[in-house]
């Protein structure tokens, strides 16, 4: 199940981080979610479910932890087990501390708050610990938890001590409907369809149409198929040429990645960095040495003049060691969006002719903005004569981090180690994860397929527009639109083996605006210069951070 608009507008971005001012309170509000209509109803739940929130039912005086909900063919009832609320998630059912929806920042117990999505149902007698089926129909009202714009500032100072706004998108998957991005992709697990990632990014043209490489985490059904979404879910035109499944077969001790050609790569033996640091200053590796452990590299000093934030990261390497495997786990940030859109608002309603003005660009001009820009993250290799160029990473999305190689071939130097730079925009991009591994390729077994069964969310049949490179694309113009792909692959019968799946994709999506106010000449001319963007955010930034401090001190 995925959003539809009317799920998504009570819902807004909350731009929530750490207050730097030890005196300043922290408050959070229990936000309600319209559920009149039953099918919408069905829509929100599924929707908050894949963004992994903490369900509470709230039966009367009780209150019990959702575990593993489901929500059932049927769109009315949802399966769940029923347990034991712990104690660390109490805070609410007292309306917080000292009963004034009130958090400590600093308690890692209090924090678990803004998790929370509460369901409040009729007395029902049969909510007991173990299995329990919610009917949706029974569903009173339904509160999602988050910080309070009111009371509390959504952004605060973060510079010095480098945290960003990469730590906002509280209900990431509702406020997708605000944001500027590109289709989103959930794969079947074993138990539901979850959320991966996002296709194509950056390709807002026809002329930028490009393959994309998206690992999956993913599992067959009992027939053995495999099946993938792709939906939009914003306010955007999508088209998508193919969508072809790489079922890899290859030894549990190794993983394969892609980079950004489709090249794979086996990762055996990698190595975490023995040092990390921000714009020479900020010490960041303890940020890139474990992947999905809520602790980013964030590219956010706003003391460059430029607005260039430069990661320097150095590997132990081997002595004989020619090549390297760069590996990392990314994505970009909710800043970068947020950028954009008010980039785009400066067209007003011109945007519609500047859109079919670019076009007609050759992609040559349109690649070069954006490297000017900063918005590809360069990866760069010291060399005895200085830093060495080795990709520019293509913007993938801010809504899931994700797994990329990057072959690098060593250059000859006499230092013991091999040192790697990251560069980008001011805030463009945050790193989970970051390893260089310098084993030798491992064999493995690459079976490509194509989908057998392509049905959109009314049922009709789109597999002749997915099943080849043909430049006959999916058309996907409607938030709610959902193609669902089934693939058939060999089992697999070696207990020694594992699979990785990756989904190749092509295709390019238009964003729909439709501003009112007048075009800005001369905010949009300083977009001319190189470098600009970065600098135009980082200013940006600083201005956020002081409106904000503004309305904090007022509220206190």
């Amino acid at each position: 199940m995925f959003l539809h608009s009317k799920t998504t507008s009570a819902l807004s971005i909350a731009f929530a981080a750490i207050l730097l001012l030890n005196a300043c309170h922290n408050y959070y509000k229990a936000s309600p979610i319209p559920i009149d209509i039953l099918t919408e109803r069905a829509a929100t739940v599924d929707s908050l479910r894949l963004t992994e929130r903490y369900f509470i039912l709230r039966n009367g005086s009780e209150s019990f932890y959702m575990k593993n909900a489901i929500l059932n063919a049927d769109q009315k009832t949802m399966d769940c087990i029923l347990d034991t609320l712990p104690f660390y998630h109490h805070l609410h059912l007292v309306n917080g501390r000292n009963g004034k929806m009130k958090y400590r920042k600093d308690n890692n117990m209090d924090l678990q708050v803004l998790n929370e999505v509460h369901f409040y149902i009729q007395p029902d007698n049969a909510a007991a610990p173990g299995h329990y089926k919610l009917q949706l129909d029974k569903i009173q009202k339904i509160e999602v938890i988050e910080k309070d714009k009111k009371r509390t500032t959504n952004s605060y100072v973060i510079g010095a001590l480098g945290y960003t706004i990469g730590a906002l998108a509280i209900v990431t998957i509702i406020i997708a409907a605000t944001k500027s991005s590109c289709p989103f992709v959930s794969a079947y697990t074993g138990d539901q369809f979850a959320l991966q990632g996002e296709i194509y990014g950056g390709a807002i043209y026809p002329q930028l149409a490009r393959h994309d490489y998206m690992p999956l985490k993913m599992k067959p059904l009992t027939d053995g198929s495999l099946q993938v979404k792709i939906s939009n879910e914003l306010h955007e035109h999508q088209y998508t040429d193919m969508a072809e499944l790489w079922v890899i077969t290859h030894d549990k001790n190794s993983k394969v990645l892609a980079d950004e050609s489709g090249n794979l790569y086996t990762i055996s033996a990698p190595l975490s960095p023995i040092y990390a640091r921000l714009n020479e200053k900020k010490d960041v590796t303890a940020s890139v040495l474990k992947a999905g452990d809520n602790t980013l590299l964030y590219m956010d000093d706003t003391t460059a003049a430029n607005a260039t934030n430069e990661v320097v990261m150095k590997f132990n390497k081997p002595v004989a060691a020619k090549k390297g495997k760069l590996m990392l786990s990314l994505k970009n940030s909710y800043f970068l969006d947020l950028l954009y859109g008010e980039l785009a608002k400066g067209f007003g309603n011109y945007y519609g002719t500047y859109i079919k003005q670019q076009q007609q660009k050759p992609v040559a001009e349109l690649l070069k903005w954006t490297k000017e820009q900063q918005i590809p993250l360069e990866v760069s290799v010291k060399t005895n004569s200085g830093w060495k160029k080795i990709n520019d990473v293509t913007t993938i999305g801010p809504l899931a981090t994700r797994n990329i190689v990057i072959p690098i071939e060593l250059p000859e130097t006499t230092e013991p180690f091999t040192e790697i730079k990251l560069s980008s925009g001011f805030m463009f991009w945050e790193i989970d994860y970051a390893a260089l591994d310098y084993s030798a390729e491992n064999t493995f077994i690459v079976q490509k397929i194509t989908p057998t069964k392509a049905t959109d969310e009314l049922g009709k049949n789109i597999l002749p527009d997915l099943q080849n490179e043909d430049a006959v694309y999916l058309a996907q113009p409607d938030i709610g639109n959902i193609a669902t792909l089934v693939y058939n692959a060999n089992p697999l019968t070696d207990d020694l083996k594992t699979r990785t799946y990756i989904l190749h994709s092509k295709g390019y999506y238009e964003h729909v605006r439709d501003f009112k106010n007048k075009p800005d000449i001369i905010f949009l001319n300083q977009f001319k210069k190189p470098n600009a963007f970065p600098k135009f955010g980082m200013q940006f930034y600083k201005k956020m951070t002081v409106e904000n401090m503004k309305a904090l001190a007022k509220s206190n």
